[in-house]
């Protein structure tokens, strides 16, 4: 039996933290659509599982995009107008 795309997802994200490059390389997708199917898996997690996101940060003076809630990256740094950011993380980890 085959599973999902966000299945996969979900199986991906519960052996350890992947940015949505390294998820898309994993499953053949394209990265628009793999943080489209991030924002499905995260409202799907059950209540035995946490959705972690290890912010986005800019490379250029060190902020870290902790209240940003969508899955894919910001395109400039508001501090310093830089635009090398180290893209976020995410994982499924156990309450």
């Amino acid at each position: 039996m085959s599973r999902s795309v966000r299945q996969a997802l979900a199986a991906q994200l519960r052996a350890g933290p992947a940015t949505v490059r390294d998820l898309a390389r994993a499953l053949g997708l394209g990265e628009r659509d793999v943080a489209g199917h991030l924002d499905h898996v995260r409202r799907s997690v059950g209540p035995a599982e946490r959705f972690v996101v290890d912010p986005a940060r800019c490379l250029g003076c060190g902020l870290r995009f902790a209240k940003r809630d969508r899955t894919t990256p910001p395109g400039r740094c508001p501090r310093c107008r830089g635009e090398r950011i180290a893209p976020a993380a995410f994982r499924i980890v156990p309450r």
